[in-house]
């Protein structure tokens, strides 16, 4: 039997993030053989994450970046089982890797970052290196759980951050690069974050969903049944509209100055910069969401 030291153990633990007692017993069966082992802890890792896959991710963080010049940014959700490990310096440097794969190369949703190249040389994807740290050092599921990458070509991509990295939001706003918009983008950052009153659906009516606004529409004319059909359409219409400014992003009361709606801000803004501007998208990130 090959001698195993403290020094092998250690090194590939390093190179794998396996626990001692793993890296350990992976040394031992693999004779010594340093890639050997680390084809074992690859196997036991991938066994071992796919039997967490049911638990629950209710904690974890998020991440976003910005480029320089503010036309590209990104946001990133990482979700885990428990506070604990999102305060791992692990799971802190996995999130900081994935914000920045996601920032180099063109991907819109979790699956298409899993499937990239995890830049440590080692050839692995990121889908692999997760299912390795779930069976190796961190020992609990997690995975991207949030992804969105803004591009504009006419304006700008911005984001807000809560400082317990807990929720966050990404938003473009198109039509100019004047630094007002800037600062429109980090009021609108967060008030979405904030979500209050509601989290917004959608932009605006448009974006809504069929389906929902059909389900509200069903909602307020099962209240009133019985009434006169010309009544019944009024208030079936205002309570619409009600639903419309409590959810649309446009139409809501801004968050920190309820006697102005969003639309107002981006109305003020395109005055400022003497250019149309419009809210082209955002996403809202919060941890223990799906």
């Amino acid at each position: 039997m090959a001698e195993i030291s403290a020094k092998d153990v250690m090194e590939l633990r390093a190179r794998t993030n396996a626990g001692m007692m793993d890296a350990k017993k992976a040394l031992v069966e693999a004779k010594g053989d340093m890639e050997a082992a680390g084809e074992l802890l690859r196997k036991w890792g991938a066994g071992r994450a796919e039997s967490k896959t049911s638990n629950e991710m209710k904690e974890g963080l998020v991440g976003g970046k910005i480029s320089e010049d503010g036309k590209l940014g990104v946001m990133v959700r990482l979700g885990c089982q428990t506070d604990f490990v999102a305060r791992n310096e692990a799971f802190q440097k996995l999130l900081h890797d994935l914000v920045e794969l996601a920032f180099a190369h063109d991907v819109s949703t979790p699956a298409q970052l899993n499937a990239i190249k995890y830049p440590d040389g080692s050839g692995r994807t990121v889908e692999a290196v997760i299912k390795e740290l779930v069976g190796g050092s961190i020992k609990e599921n997690m995975a991207v759980t949030g992804l969105a990458r803004y591009k504009s070509t006419n304006g700008l991509v911005g984001k807000y951050v809560h400082h317990n990295a807990k929720v966050g939001a990404l938003v473009q706003v198109d039509g100019s690069s004047d630094d007002a918009v800037r600062l429109l983008i980090g009021e609108i950052a967060m008030h979405v974050t904030a979500g209050m009153p509601f989290v917004p659906l959608a932009v605006n009516r448009q974006g809504v969903d069929a389906a929902v606004v059909q389900r509200e529409k069903e909602l307020a004319a099962e209240s009133i049944k019985g009434k006169p059909a010309n009544i019944v359409e009024k208030i079936v219409t205002g309570k619409l509209d009600k639903f419309f400014a409590d959810n649309v992003l446009l139409e809501q009361p801004f968050v920190k100055d309820e006697n102005k709606r969003i639309s107002d801000l981006v109305a003020e803004t395109s005055k400022a910069v003497a250019a149309p501007l419009s809210v082209i998208a955002f996403a809202r990130f919060k941890v223990g969401e799906v």
